[in-house]
């Protein structure tokens, strides 16, 4: 599902302001991050999702699944559960995959395989960050908690019309990064203040990767659109495209199963 490597940074600061208005001062930046970061989802949504992959040697992969995933708000610590259903190419259909996520931090999420040639569910482990292909890790995956990043407001931003709060996002323990620099777009309601892109650094402070989100609403939900993963360092992207988003359609637990996976995407 993943690529080895992503195209540079395609944005640019045009403008740089001073924050806040003159008589107004900036919010900091945790508030910020808590008021344009954590959006509702849904309770549960149903999609389509197309993953198209280009690496560092220009070679397109393209993959397209059924995807489910509910929130489970951390109810019996469980964040949150997705599965999906490999539809494209022809090959790969009947591989599926599901992801159990959960509260603690200190434990991994779960992830498992069904492999139609062999008829069974098999658990994988999560890849090593440091060793990945490129597009999102397992990190990137779950919501990041208020506490877990020292967050720092650095500035306004401004780039073809619009003005962002650039935010730094410190790991206070254990960091799969060294940093992450949010740009969330300034908007007259916080509701619709979103994060618009991700820079993401090394330990030593050297930009990896960017990700860059469109985002659609659904109903009350604020759901992904369209994410693109650039690495820096070479020139291959991964582009992640929503389709046919609905939300609250009445998912349960039965969705979420080895069982589930075996059934496949048919009506169970």
């Amino acid at each position: 599902m993943y690529s080895r490597t992503v195209l540079s940074c395609l944005l640019t600061l045009t403008l740089t302001t001073p924050p806040g208005h003159a008589d107004q001062p900036a919010p900091s930046g945790a508030e910020i991050v808590k008021r344009c970061y954590y959006k509702y989802a849904g309770d549960d949504q149903r999609s389509q999702l197309v993953i198209a992959l280009t690496d560092e040697n220009g070679k397109k992969v393209k993959s397209e699944y059924l995807r489910l995933w509910k929130n489970y708000a951390g109810k019996n610590g469980i964040e949150d559960k997705v599965v999906l259903f490999t539809q494209f190419p022809p090959d790969n259909k009947g591989v599926n995959f599901m992801r159990w996520s959960y509260s603690d931090l200190k434990k991994a999420a779960d992830q498992w395989v069904y492999l139609p040639e062999m008829r069974m569910v098999r658990r994988i482990s999560q890849r090593d960050p440091n060793n990945m292909d490129w597009g999102f890790t397992d990190e990137d995956l779950r919501i990041r908690a208020l506490d877990e990043d020292e967050h720092i407001f650095k500035e306004v931003a401004r780039f073809e019309d619009t003005e962002y709060y650039l935010v730094e996002s410190i790991p206070k323990q254990d960091p799969t990064y060294g940093k992450r620099v949010s740009w969330f777009n300034k908007a007259d309601d916080w509701e619709d203040c979103l994060q618009r892109r991700i820079d993401y650094y090394d330990k030593r402070g050297e930009l990896m990767k960017t990700q860059f989100m469109k985002w659609e609403r659904v109903k009350d939900a604020w759901v992904w659109r369209t994410v693109v993963v650039n690495n820096s360092r070479n020139a291959a992207s991964a582009v992640y495209d929503m389709r046919h988003v609905e939300v609250n359609v009445g998912l349960t637990d039965e969705d979420f199963t080895q069982r589930t996976l075996k059934l496949g995407d048919r009506p169970r």
